[in-house]
């Protein structure tokens, strides 16, 4: 795959990466724009891939790739015109990328990208939603057939369905389209995966006014499973659910971060004992919209989960030590929105956008060196100075 990539290579950028004060490697992998929405993996022979949608005028859907043997970044164009993608690596780890074109209007269309080992095939999936819109979710069986779940702003010509949630899958022969949540204003932030037994897990959003908060369905078989995890009642009546960000463990359990918008805090719900346990991981200044948080697990499955605090224009990071939450500074001055987070082996790596300069960063660090590093704590719900 890096040969063929090298090949056709349209733009290379490379930036030495300087340790901060908390020992983060950051570099700037793409400075054509703000590089918003990324999706970030780590395959098996530790390369990162990210997709990105540069702020460049042309809203360009664009994909990056970091080898690690030349400890160089790779970039290049996959499409103009998109928002939101999600990127997932298939078996033969290529990159494949659901995403929706940019706006609301009329015609928006949800679309599908995969790299064939020489070059990017696109496609507008075949669904009858007049437009989609927000984020998109992409998952892969065990046969690399992709379930996408998306946004339907506006459904089928001719009805009243709108502002739901829907996921659409390839079973093999044709693309399967379901509802997942009809309710109105479900599903603006969504987030999926696919466990070891291929049941499909959804995190989302319901952002009417009247109905706010973190939902989370279960697919078994050909039926959805559905649940209010927290809500108006639970929250003084704010609004819940925004940011919505979804891992499985090793036992295929959801841990789920989110934020609530009205009283501004990063949130994490987790299935433990096949009883969900919600916390206040760490109050916000302000709230970036439409952000987007992010989640992942170390090998012990410790929960670390990257956010923006749009009010203080930096990226935290946070991750719990025993019953508190310890949080930690990654990068300042208006860098941070929507960032993606993994971890591979001794490495946390998190890509997020750059607005104030115009660009997509990528930060590393290994575990464990800056994890005693408290900049504020939250124990057991609860903000401690």
């Amino acid at each position: 795959m890096v040969r063929s990539l090298l090949l056709i290579i349209v733009i290379i950028l490379s930036a030495a990466g300087a340790l901060n004060a908390s020992d983060w490697q950051v570099e700037t992998v793409d400075n054509t724009g703000a590089g918003k929405f990324s999706s970030l993996k780590i395959d098996k022979d530790g390369n990162a891939h990210v997709a990105y949608v540069a702020e460049d005028g042309k809203d360009s859907l664009k994909y990056g790739f970091w080898d690690h043997s030349l400890k160089r970044w790779f970039v290049m164009l996959v499409d103009h015109g998109a928002s939101f993608p999600s990127l997932v690596l298939d078996s033969k780890q290529h990159p494949r990328i659901s995403y929706a074109d940019a706006g609301t209007t009329p015609g928006c269309k949800l679309r599908y990208a995969w790299w064939n080992g020489n070059s990017w095939e696109k496609q507008a999936l075949p669904i009858n939603s007049q437009t989609v819109a927000y984020y998109t979710s992409l998952a892969l069986d065990a046969n690399d057939n992709p379930s996408i779940s998306f946004y339907e702003y506006d459904g089928p010509k001719g009805t009243d369905f709108r502002v739901r949630i829907r996921v659409v899958t390839w079973n093999g022969e044709y693309w399967q389209i379901k509802t997942v949540d009809g309710q109105n204003q479900s599903g603006k932030f969504n987030s999926m995966a696919m466990d070891a037994h291929g049941r499909l897990h959804l995190a989302y959003a319901n952002v009417n006014a009247g109905t706010a908060g973190l939902r989370y369905a279960l697919r078994s078989g050909d039926s959805w499973q559905l649940e209010v995890l927290d809500g108006h009642e639970q929250n003084n009546m704010g609004n819940v659910g925004y940011a919505i960000c979804l891992a499985l463990d090793e036992q295929d359990n959801p841990r789920i971060t989110y934020t609530n918008y009205t009283n501004p805090a990063v949130k994490y719900a987790a299935l433990i004992g096949g009883h969900w346990q919600i916390e206040v991981v760490d109050r916000l200044k302000q709230v970036a919209y439409p952000d987007r948080n992010s989640i992942a697990l170390d090998p012990q499955g410790h929960p670390y989960i990257g956010y923006y605090d749009a009010g203080l224009g930096a990226l935290k990071l946070a991750h719990r030590d025993g019953q508190r939450w310890v949080h930690e500074i990654v990068d300042e001055g208006g860098s941070g929105f929507t960032s993606s987070l993994q971890i591979d082996h001794d490495l946390i790596w998190i890509s997020y956008a750059d607005e104030a300069n115009g660009g997509l960063k990528v930060a590393r660090r290994k575990v464990g060196i800056s994890d005693g590093v408290k900049n504020s704590e939250v124990v057991n719900g609860q903000p401690k100075d």
